[in-house]
């Protein structure tokens, strides 16, 4: 891929429906261990929106170098092709140098779709890209589909999880959807991407120095089996009840967000849009209503088994195991 006529961070130009190519573009995020896997998630989402729709897909990557880890999961990831924008200047995260790298492969591709992890450094490129590029973005994407005219409809809770908005960009182009760790699987990956390396040009200067920045993990392994408490909860201090139970049956204690704004769980084991997104074998809740923040965080899930008094909470009708019982005198069984 050459200069495109344009420097590296230089002025974009924006474009609209009618000078788009039908290519889905996916920014692959590296971190220590070589690729993050939401970068695995967002090529498979990509590649089933692709499949059938005469799209085609590209990924880009952005970073100091391609460590063998890297290469290996970037070339396996089941794009089509990938887009190397390799230099020292890279390895510390530079929103500037970034975003011009970002908008540099936009300006040569002009994909119609955008696809951003919404980890810190995606939710940081993905609003700078848009702005000079005059489009929009659509944060937290919990679905994406294409509609019969090509138009990526992206999904995502609205006024407090009271409804959820599908949300389109009839002309603005490229659509730009951020969507978190956790919301798709990455599925079976499809051939061997082809590895381009971008030839940028010089670098602008940035305003900014930046010494060293790691780039955060996206976690260990996650728990098989986790036990969320929601609302139904009591007191503070009945939560000993239940870590005891989560501890017989070998499961992590997770939260809905209630008991996060209670003061009773830290965030760091919040479930749902607003906390974070789990894929468990076997989740377990108790007391949790099933709001839609909550939902979005457990779509992964493969069994989700879920206890309420109510017969109207909405977590039963989406359980693939509902209880109506109380679950105190369920926990206590532990």
């Amino acid at each position: 891929m050459t200069a495109c006529g344009a420097p590296l961070g230089g002025q974009t130009i924006p474009y609209t429906k009618s000078g788009a190519q039908k290519l889905i573009l996916v920014l692959l995020q590296p971190h220590a261990e070589g690729l993050h896997p939401i970068s695995r998630e967002l090529a498979g989402a990509a590649r089933r929106l692709a499949a059938g729709s005469g799209f085609k897909t590209a990924g880009i990557f952005i970073g100091g170098e391609l460590i063998s880890a890297a290469k290996a999961q970037v070339q396996d990831c089941g794009l089509e092709e990938v887009y190397l924008y390799l230099d020292e200047r890279f390895r510390p995260f530079i929103p500037e140098l970034h975003t011009g790298a970002l908008l540099h492969c936009v300006r040569a591709l002009r994909p119609g779709i955008l696809l951003v992890g919404a980890t810190p450094e995606g939710r940081c490129l993905a609003p700078l890209a848009a702005v000079p590029l005059e489009t929009g973005v659509t944060a937290d994407c919990t679905e994406l589909a294409l509609d019969a005219g090509g138009l990526l409809v992206q999904t995502r809770p609205a006024f407090g999880g009271g409804l959820m908005a599908r949300i389109i960009t009839p002309d603005a182009r490229p659509q730009i959807a951020t969507v978190r760790y956790g919301i798709f699987r990455g599925g079976e990956a499809a051939g061997t991407a082809r590895l381009i390396q971008a030839e940028t040009g010089p670098l602008p200067l940035p305003r900014i120095q930046a010494e060293a920045l790691t780039a955060p993990s996206p976690g260990g392994k996650e728990a098989d089996y986790v036990l969320a408490l929601g609302g139904g909860l009591r007191t503070r201090e009945d939560i000993g009840l239940f870590k005891k139970m989560a501890h017989t049956i070998g499961a992590e204690l997770m939260c809905s967000r209630s008991l996060v704004e209670r003061g009773w769980f830290p965030q760091s084991l919040q479930i749902g849009l607003s906390g974070r997104c789990i894929a468990p074998r076997l989740l377990i809740t108790m007391g949790v209503s099933g709001s839609v923040q909550f939902m979005a965080g457990v779509q992964a899930a493969r069994k989700l088994c879920a206890l309420n008094t109510d017969p109207g909470a909405p977590i039963l009708r989406a359980a693939d195991i509902p209880l109506i019982c109380d679950i105190y005198q369920t926990a206590a069984l532990f």
